[in-house]
């Protein structure tokens, strides 16, 4: 079965913790668009290694949690997104599930079991290709069971694997959507699977690795892949996960993602980038959704709209919460990331 893309297909990247499930929640409603939601994230550090696998590899890929995936995608370490629990008649554990099962396919169909269960009759046959190719076979299969014409892939955190989606889909446009990054960092402060990168990325900074650099990034760089097959149970993950990181840390770290990932974006022909902001669309949903449509060349849809408008909830920022002193502080740490991405047109 040999891979083709689909017509048109984008990914919406974001330094995690900014509404790219929001987004995914409006654009699985959209007539035209296969909604895929975090089928890169939950392949974890295998996502976007370079060279060709069996289909029987990439199977194993998505349908076995590493130990460390176990940890990190679950019911308890990211209840609002993870989404197989919330199924009501599982075949699987929710703690020990297959990674497209945790978010993509409930995400998409009512028995996500059965669709797992045809992908797994045909994925294991499909020929040695590239990781990328696989995808698109993937994709081409959900596209032809919901008879959806464009694909959107959402996973948190992708703005720092943006090279290496560009270089792997260099069909496919790229939409970023951008947060305050003083709020960003009081959520990922919170949030466990960002606290585990926040440590891996502050643990591999010591060694002066820069794990948000091309090349060396989560998702395409072999020695992290092999760190999580040696370390995903040595590792004391659940002490991470339970440790709240300082601010100055998730700011660092935010910052650092951010700046890495707006550079990587920035190479990407202007014609095939978007940027959005988090902001924007809350404040008016319907003008962000209308530009986001006729950037990725969407058929119009009035109820789609209707329906993207009463998603956002206007909250206030988080960061005004804080003390004067904490927010001059937390303003001083992000400014420099704030600054390049507000130059991004």
């Amino acid at each position: 079965m040999a891979a083709r893309a689909l017509m048109n297909g984008a990914f919406l990247i974001n330094a995690s913790r900014s509404g790219s499930t929001m987004m995914s929640t409006i654009l699985r409603q959209h007539p035209d668009v296969l909604s895929l939601s975090e089928l890169i994230a939950t392949q974890g550090a295998r996502a976007l290694l370079p060279g060709r696998i069996s289909g029987q590899t990439f199977w194993k890929q998505l349908s076995e949690p590493t130990a460390l995936m176990r940890q990190l995608a679950n019911p308890k370490t990211a209840p609002g997104e993870f989404l197989y629990h919330t199924v009501a008649e599982r075949r699987f554990d929710p703690f020990n599930c297959p990674p497209i099962l945790a978010v993509t396919l409930p995400h998409l169909f009512e028995d996500p079991d059965a669709v797992f269960d045809d992908l797994a009759d045909i994925v294991p046959d499909f020929p040695r290709q590239t990781r990328a190719d696989h995808v698109r076979t993937v994709i081409n299969n959900l596209g032809e069971k919901t008879g959806r014409k464009f694909w959107v892939e959402r996973s948190g955190g992708t703005l720092l694997a943006t090279s290496a989606l560009a270089h792997a889909f260099p069909e496919a446009r790229f939409v970023v959507l951008l947060r305050d990054g003083r709020d960003v960092s009081l959520s990922m402060q919170n949030y466990k699977p960002a606290r585990f990168v926040i440590w891996f990325w502050k643990l591999a900074s010591r060694f002066g690795i820069d794990v948000f650099k091309p090349g060396t990034q989560i998702g395409s760089a072999g020695w992290i892949a092999m760190a999580e097959k040696l370390s995903g149970r040595a590792l004391p993950v659940t002490r991470i996960l339970n440790t709240k990181p300082s601010i100055a840390d998730a700011a660092a770290c935010w910052s650092a993602l951010t700046k890495s990932g707006l550079e990587q974006f920035g190479d990407i022909p202007i014609e095939r980038r978007l940027v959005m902001r988090y902001e924007a669309v809350v404040a008016d949903p319907k003008t962000e959704l209308s530009r986001l449509s006729r950037f990725l060349a969407l058929p119009e849809s009035s109820n789609w709209l209707e329906f993207g408008a009463g998603v956002p909830g206007a909250f206030p920022p988080r960061h005004t919460a804080l003390p004067m002193s904490e927010q001059r502080a937390l303003a001083n740490l992000t400014e420099a990331a704030r600054a390049k991405s507000d130059q991004l047109v």
